[in-house]
């Protein structure tokens, strides 16, 4: 087995944000959900498989529009479609990429609001480092050496303006309610992994830089950090891969026409659980996400539940 086959075999991401969710996640999840940067609730799937695959991502909202306890509130469900995928330029180097369709509602006593449309593509290209284990003093030094668990891959991308930006709709409580941003964005993120026999873990940190869209209105930057757990059960010739995971957002204030909007900044600690499951060529996952402690928007809005089912094909 050589040495690419061993890191395939052996490495692993985290992801949590939803985002992925894409990819995730989080992958760049702008305030009040993942809708306006593809949905994104991570970078890929769990085994760190080349893959292409859809992901289908459900989010629900509740919005306070007002000061009060009985202030008129809107029920907000987002539906993301994404292909995703993630394909290799040489042993250390691959890119990967999330196309979304948007489809999103907000419910009102009376009245319905829907928007729908393509949403912003990521694009990101990524370095993957490897550690490998001390030879031993009597190995043959041109021996293949074997990869320690340990890894670390950096990755810088970009989210395009693809999707329609609309201003009247930052009027809105929740301006997350958008098929895009309108803005070209930056991103970048560092992930850190570890597996031993059956049991992995794996941590993420990443900063996503705004810009202004056209109409001088920017969303805030964004810091995100996720961490989670997961074993490996082989079941003949299927894995099952359950795992459990915690992650954190903390936004930065919106701006329009170079003034600070109040009460746009907060912040979201997230914990979801979810499994994998491998066979053959074919990944199937399902994650589920509910909010631990959350402050967006001044209480106004609150982030209610999320999860994401996806189906990948190793390359």
């Amino acid at each position: 087995m050589n040495v690419f086959q061993n890191i395939k075999k052996q490495t692993f991401y985290t992801t949590l944000l939803l985002c992925f969710w894409f990819v995730t996640a989080s992958q760049a999840c702008d305030l009040c959900g993942c809708t306006t940067s593809s949905g994104s609730s991570s970078f890929g799937d769990l085994s760190t498989s080349n893959f292409i695959g859809v992901r289908y991502i459900h989010q629900d909202f509740e919005s306070r529009d007002g000061i009060f306890a009985n202030s008129p509130k809107s029920e907000e469900t987002f539906h993301t479609y994404q292909l995703w995928g993630r394909i290799p330029l040489s042993d250390k180097v691959y890119v990967s990429a999330i196309v979304p369709y948007q489809d999103l509602y907000r419910h009102f006593d009376h009245r319905t609001e829907h928007i729908h449309g393509l949403g912003d593509i990521n694009i990101m290209g990524w370095y993957q480092l490897n550690f490998y284990q001390k030879q031993k003093k009597d190995s043959l030094v041109f021996a293949n050496r074997e990869l320690s668990g340990h890894g670390l891959n950096f990755g810088l991308g970009m989210k395009l303006p693809t999707g329609e930006f609309e201003e009247q709709l930052t009027d809105r409580v929740n301006p997350g309610f958008q098929v895009g941003t309108g803005s070209w964005d930056m991103v970048a993120t560092v992930l850190y992994s570890y597996k031993k026999k059956n049991l992995g873990v794996g941590a993420s940190l990443a900063y996503y830089l705004k810009t202004e869209n056209k109409n001088d209105y920017k969303f805030g930057n964004q810091f995100s950090s996720a961490a989670n757990v997961f074993y490996d059960v082989n079941l003949k010739t299927t894995t099952l891969r359950p795992f459990l995971g915690v992650s954190g957002d903390i936004y930065e204030s919106i701006e329009q026409y170079s003034e600070t909007l109040a009460d746009t900044n907060g912040h979201i600690i997230n914990g979801s659980l979810g499994a994998e499951v491998s066979k053959n060529k074919f990944i199937l996952g399902l994650k589920y996400t509910l909010p631990i402690a959350q402050d967006l928007f001044g209480g106004d809005v609150n982030s209610q539940q999320q999860y994401s089912l996806y189906l990948n094909y190793s390359l």
